[in-house]
C-alpha cells in the first residue's frame, strides 16, 4: 500500500528567519529536494518536526502556512509565535539547519464562489487569514473582504504592515486593526475589542457573508456571540481554526 502523500516526511532546510513582533517570527523553509514541495490551499497547516544534530526526530508542532500558494512555489513561511520550549528552539534555527515537515492539513481554506468575506484574526491567528487575503491579491479576485485584527498593541501586530499597504492599494480589501491596551495618541485605527457596533462601522450588509475566524478559545467564542446575536446561523456560515 502507497504510503499518504500527506502523510510523508519531507526533509526541509531553513532559509531564514524573520521577526515581525517581539515574539513572531516568519520561519522560511525550502525543501532539499525540489520534489519533496508540497502543494496546499491558502489556510492549511503543516506538522514542523525539529530535529536532533544526528538528524532523529525531537519534537513537532502544528503550522499555519502564512505564505499564498502563488507564492510557494520554492519556499514556505510559517508563522510562529514564541511560546514554550519547542518555538525557543525554533526561534534559534539558523539557515540550512535541517528540519522536517508533513501535510498539507486541513479544511480552513478559501471558499470557492463570490459571496463578500469577512475575517476575524486575533495575533497570531492571522497567519492562515494572511495567506487566503494574499492568495485572493495573487488572483487579482475582486471579491470583497473585512478583515478585523486584534492586538494588544500595535508593536504585537504581526504582518501588519503589509496588510495595511494592501488595503490602500486594493479597493476590494479593508483591513480593520483595533488595539486593545495602549494605542499611541496618534492612531488612526479601532481600539477596543471587536463587536457589533465596530462590525456595524465597517460592513455594511451581513447579508450573503461568509465569516472566518482565527484565535484564542475566548476571543473565538466572543465573535460566536456577536454573529448569532446579529442572526448569523454561524453553524452554516461560521469557519474556524483555533489558535491556543
Amino acid at each position: 500500500m502507497s504510503e499518504n502523500p500527506v502523510l510523508k516526511m519531507r526533509p526541509f532546510r531553513v532559509t531564514e528567519i524573520v521577526w515581525e513582533t517581539a515574539e513572531i517570527f516568519s520561519l522560511e523553509i525550502e525543501p532539499q529536494d525540489s520534489a519533496d514541495m508540497i502543494e496546499f490551499q491558502a489556510g492549511q497547516w503543516v506538522y514542523l518536526h525539529l530535529l536532533e544534530k544526528d538528524g532523529t526526530p525531537w519534537a513537532r508542532a502544528a503550522y499555519s502556512i502564512a505564505s499564498a500558494p502563488e507564492e510557494s512555489s520554492k519556499r514556505l513561511k510559517l508563522g510562529i509565535k514564541l511560546e514554550g520550549d519547542f518555538t525557543k528552539r525554533a526561534s534559534k534555527l539558523m539557515p540550512d539547519d535541517a528540519v522536517s515537515i508533513q501535510g498539507p492539513f486541513g479544511v480552513f481554506v478559501t471558499p470557492s464562489g463570490d459571496e463578500p468575506l469577512v475575517m476575524f484574526a486575533a495575533g497570531i491567528g492571522i497567519t492562515p487569514l494572511r495567506s487566503m487575503i494574499r492568495q485572493l491579491a495573487k488572483s487579482k479576485e475582486q471579491r470583497a473582504v473585512t478583515l478585523f485584527y486584534s492586538n494588544k498593541t500595535i508593536e504585537d501586530a504581526a504582518y501588519f504592515e503589509d496588510l495595511d499597504a494592501l488595503a490602500e492599494r486594493a479597493d476590494w480589501f479593508t483591513s480593520v486593526c483595533t488595539l486593545t491596551r495602549g494605542a499611541p495618541s496618534d492612531w488612526p485605527g479601532e481600539t477596543g475589542r471587536i463587536d457589533g457596533a465596530m462590525l456595524d462601522r465597517h460592513v455594511s450588509s451581513l447579508k450573503n457573508a461568509v465569516f472566518f475566524m482565527c484565535g484564542p478559545k475566548a476571543f473565538m467564542d466572543g465573535i460566536r456571540r456577536m454573529l448569532e446575536e446579529r442572526g448569523i446561523d454561524t453553524r452554516k456560515r461560521l469557519k474556524q481554526e483555533l489558535f491556543g
